[in-house]
């Protein structure tokens, strides 16, 4: 009979291997009208994408290579190859940073 330790040691295995299989999971899914870019951000912490200064919400989401949300103090001196979408006011709704793999997929030069 499976005690209460023995259980949640098989629990806690069992979590712990989901983790993982999610972990090396292939590439990150992007929306299909997501736009290819570089992203520069200025020391005001304007963002500049492909050279023009874009307007942003509160609602703007950053995402980075690992698929964590930022905020734009971290993006302090980024020229970063990006995937992004827009409203249909063409204010910025989504930014993804891209690693070296996905740049190459995706085909988008750094400046």
């Amino acid at each position: 009979m499976l005690t209460i330790k023995s259980l949640s040691k098989l629990l806690l295995t069992i979590v712990m291997a989901g983790f993982a299989m999610g972990a090396m999971a292939e590439g990150r899914e992007f929306p299909a009208s997501a736009k290819r870019a570089v992203l520069s951000v200025s020391k005001l912490g304007d963002m500049l994408i492909d050279g023009k200064l874009r307007e942003t919400t509160p609602a703007t989401r950053v995402f980075n290579e690992d698929g964590l949300i930022v905020t734009s103090s971290n993006l302090d001196s980024v020229d970063a190859p990006i995937l992004y979408t827009e409203s249909e006011f063409g204010e910025i709704q989504r930014i993804w940073l891209l690693n070296a793999q996905e740049a190459i997929q995706y085909k988008v030069k750094r400046k």
